[in-house]
């Protein structure tokens, strides 16, 4: 397996490059990369790459000199230079150090990489018919040894807390029992950035961040990191060499400053980290990881791009402009219902009272229960307005933080009391029928039923109907049950098949099929979804 060293200031030329290759698919291992000349030539000096690929413009010690000094001592090591237009004079100087080739950076595609990296390889099987055992190709798997270590003893105690002391040792753990904290990083604009990446899996993501993670945190002391959910991150952060708690402290304060300004350079995203207490023995690194979560939990209603430390500042309180924003909200809907914006007004109330708004999952609930309130209050039932409330739903279950919940609130209101203009001028028979519909929807209705109770032709009540209400009578009866089935999914723990017989379903297959076809997912997946899958019910999943 032939060594590469990538040198290249621009970090995301230079993550993109490691990441992004399958380096393995040529036979090749990336054991440095690094962002400057001089430690360019350290780590050469060190690992003694067959490959080196350089930009030529770094700072420190720029590229021309570090390919005279590799030249000088080996040439047989391919190099390949990194350059752009504009630096036309330094390639031509490049290459007379007998350079393989280069790449202008701005228009690098990975076909060209692929032709110069099988081309490479050609060069580097003449030149060493035997390429060097993997000396370093092990430097991998013993981040992978560390990574699965510290899982195993946080998450499935596979290690008493001497065993894991013992291993760490012998794994060279960059880690020390003393001033140890725990910190829970978690990047925001998550989905911003698998756009930019365009990367569905998150692995170049994930792979890229951990490696700038790993450049910052050694700065400051004896870490570890690894990755623990899709966005976020934890570090092991310990300083051993400060002479108290409080310059432990400061460092660790400034390490995660420099990490929010690199992400935000680099990434453009915000980074928040919680923050565990500190002890002086890895017995405690359990408990401390606990504390850097619920530390991070207070992001969602305080806001993101901040340090929360565990066990300061209190219970968070919800800010008075969001209170204010969801007040407003209450006035808004007096325009359309009084009696429902009063309702609106006392669940907010009660949001506020019972802290809902502290947990994420305790106020997506409460989020969602309103999504779907002004659906029946204001008898809006249709295709249309399913299709707004479904899509608001999605958008909620993707917000991460109270602010962007009372936002994506905020613009549902305003399409939903536009909708509501437009049906409002409905017919006295077709208001009539609906008032009718919601006193008699869980009983058997039929079409001549409730064209009955408005004194009408079954046929031209049809034809109005579906004129004013833009579906069909049968269509709307439907989803007008299906919004009833989702409000006591939100609202209460009834089973699946209780709540389709409350909603006038008296076939629990029936109310499977149509609950799917209005909302995209089966009873069972909703509540599941919008209510942590409290439901536990021994029905087969087709009936469900």
């Amino acid at each position: 397996m032939y060594r590469v060293l990538l040198a290249e200031d621009e970090i995301l030329v230079r993550l993109g490059l490691k990441n992004s290759i399958d380096w393995q698919k040529y036979g090749m291992q990336v054991v440095a990369d690094v962002p400057n000349g001089e430690e360019a030539w350290s780590a050469y000096e060190k690992l003694r790459p067959e490959v080196v690929i350089t930009d030529l413009k770094m700072p420190i010690m720029g590229g021309i000199e570090l390919l005279t000094r590799i030249r000088s001592v080996s040439p047989q090591t391919r190099l390949l230079i990194l350059t752009c237009l504009e630096e036309f004079e330094l390639a031509k100087q490049a290459m007379s150090l007998g350079v393989s080739g280069y790449v202008v950076k701005q228009s690098m595609t990975a076909e060209e990489m692929e032709e110069i990296l099988v081309r490479l390889r050609g060069e580097l099987d003449a030149a060493f018919p035997e390429p060097s055992p993997k000396t370093f190709a092990t430097r991998t798997d013993m981040e992978v040894l560390k990574e699965n270590l510290i899982k195993d003893y946080l998450f499935l105690s596979k290690y008493s807390d001497e065993e894991f002391a013992r291993r760490a040792k012998e794994l060279e753990l960059n880690l020390s029992p003393r001033n140890l904290t725990v910190c829970a990083m978690e990047i925001g604009s998550f989905e911003r950035l698998r756009e930019k990446f365009k990367d569905d899996n998150g692995q170049l993501i994930r792979l890229s961040l951990m490696n700038v993670l790993n450049e910052v945190i050694h700065i400051y002391g004896r870490c570890e990191a690894f990755h623990d959910l899709e966005n976020r991150y934890a570090i092991l952060y310990s300083h051993p060499e400060a002479t108290g708690e409080k310059e432990a402290e400061e460092t660790l304060f400034r390490m995660t400053a420099h990490l929010r300004r690199v992400m935000n350079t680099y990434f453009n995203v915000p980074v928040t980290f919680g923050i565990s207490g500190k002890q002086n023995a890895f017995q405690g690194l359990k408990r401390q990881y606990y504390e850097s979560l619920e530390a991070l939990e207070r992001s969602f209603a305080e806001g993101v791009g901040r340090d929360y430390a565990w066990g300061r500042g209190g219970v968070s309180v919800l800010p008075a402009g969001t209170r204010d924003r969801l007040h407003r909200l209450a006035d808004a809907w007096a325009t359309a219902n009084e009696k429902y914006s009063a309702d609106f007004a006392g669940n907010i109330a009660d949001f506020v009272n019972r802290g809902q708004y502290r947990s994420r999952p305790e106020a997506l609930k409460a989020f969602m229960q309103w999504l779907h309130a002004p659906v029946l209050a204001l008898r809006l039932a249709g295709e249309e307005m399913t299709a707004l409330c479904s899509a608001y739903a999605q958008r909620l279950s993707g917000a991460g933080t109270l602010e962007e919940m009372v936002s994506l609130l905020e613009d549902y209101a305003a399409d939903t009391l536009d909708l509501l203009a437009a049906r409002q001028r409905k017919s006295g028979p077709i208001t009539r029928a609906l008032r009718y519909i919601e006193s008699r929807y869980t009983e058997d209705l039929s079409l001549q039923q409730v064209a009955d109770s408005v004194s009408m032709n079954a046929n031209y009540f049809s034809t109005l109907f579906k004129k004013e209400m833009k579906q069909n009578f049968v269509d709307y009866l439907l989803q007008y049950r299906v919004e009833r089935a989702r409000e006591l999914f939100l609202n209460t723990s009834l089973k699946a098949y209780e709540i389709g017989e409350r909603v006038g379903f008296v076939n629990t297959s029936h109310f499977s099929r149509a609950f799917k076809k209005v909302c995209g997912m089966s009873p069972r997946e909703y509540r599941k979804q919008w209510d942590g899958g409290a439901e536990e019910d021994d029905r087969p999943e087709h009936d469900l």
